[in-house]
């Protein structure tokens, strides 16, 4: 968390309508990771969906062994904090991700762990009372019975969950998956003009200027505006062409306005919020970037 105020839906709403507010926000990303084991199958397809901020894998596969081939598949979070009650990603846990596997729902195994300085303390945070994950709510009896770790205790350690499923292909027959999640973008209030801005449309190769002329003319002299980047690492992924989709809705899940959708290797030549196309030898995942007008267009 960067911010000097901590982001809500409706602190940002108040920005929207005040627009003598100059608060800045920002909260960085929590990435989900995607891995395959795919054994003797071979991956024919890969479609990524993102609806607002819904996304959703599809992966194709195609078994030529004579026997069934076994596969299994897995989300894993990056090892996270909880740094404050007001964080819009307090939750990092995708408590809500879902797998089907030929159009039927598999149920996850989930494994959740704690750490502190590269440690597993799972066991430890047991043994005290207390789940692996960090809570800020944790009870403070509990937490002083915490051993120390070169004699430093462990009040505010890290998480890491992780959810995966395994299912059998049929012997010459295709197979999908599909994962779905609601993702915890990187996100930002950002100066029109400023070099942060130009950089991050530059990163996901689009020209400021041509944005920035775009907002203008539907929304006026827009001050700031929302910047989400949205990091989808698909560790299977590896140089393939790519179907995408994008989708943003009027207004988003902070009640700015989406404008302008980027990706890289995907055209958007009428600068619209929603786009979709084949992204040619994309590499172990995806990075979209999101410009949102807190106007209305």
């Amino acid at each position: 968390m960067k911010s000097p105020v901590l982001a809500r839906p409706a602190l940002l709403a108040a920005l929207i309508v005040c627009a003598s507010a100059a608060a800045y926000e920002d909260e960085n990303a929590v990435p989900l990771k995607l891995g395959l084991e795919a054994g003797k199958a071979v991956v024919e397809q890969i479609a990524v969906k993102l609806d607002g901020r819904e996304v959703s894998i599809l992966t194709t596969l195609r078994n030529g062994e004579a026997r069934a081939s076994q596969i299994g598949w897995y989300a894993s979070t990056p090892q996270f904090t909880v740094l404050g009650e007001g964080e819009e990603h307090q939750d990092k846990s995708f408590s809500d991700v879902g797998a089907s596997f030929n159009g039927h729902a598999m149920k996850p195994a989930v494994y959740r762990r704690g750490y502190f300085m590269g440690r597993d303390i799972t066991r430890e945070l047991a043994r005290a009372g207390l789940a692996p994950l960090p809570d800020l709510q944790a009870d403070a009896k509990k937490l002083a019975r915490l051993p120390t770790v070169q004699g430093l205790r462990f009040e505010q350690w890290q998480g890491y969950v992780a959810y995966s499923w395994n299912a059998a292909i049929a012997p010459h027959a295709s197979a999908a998956v599909e994962v779905r999640y609601r993702a915890l973008p990187q996100f930002s209030l950002t100066e029109l003009d400023s070099p942060a801005f130009g950089q991050a449309v530059l990163q996901h190769c689009g020209n400021p200027d041509a944005i920035r002329r775009r907002l203008r003319q539907t929304t006026g002299e827009p001050v700031q505006v929302m910047v989400e980047r949205y990091e989808i690492p698909l560790a299977f992924m590896l140089m393939r062409d790519v179907r995408l989709a994008v989708t943003q809705p009027q207004a988003n899940w902070q009640q700015a306005h989406p404008a302008v959708s980027l990706v890289c290797g995907l055209a958007n030549p009428g600068l619209t919020a929603s786009v979709s196309g084949e992204v040619s030898n994309a590499n172990r995942g995806l990075s979209v970037l999101v410009v949102s007008s807190l106007k209305t267009p």
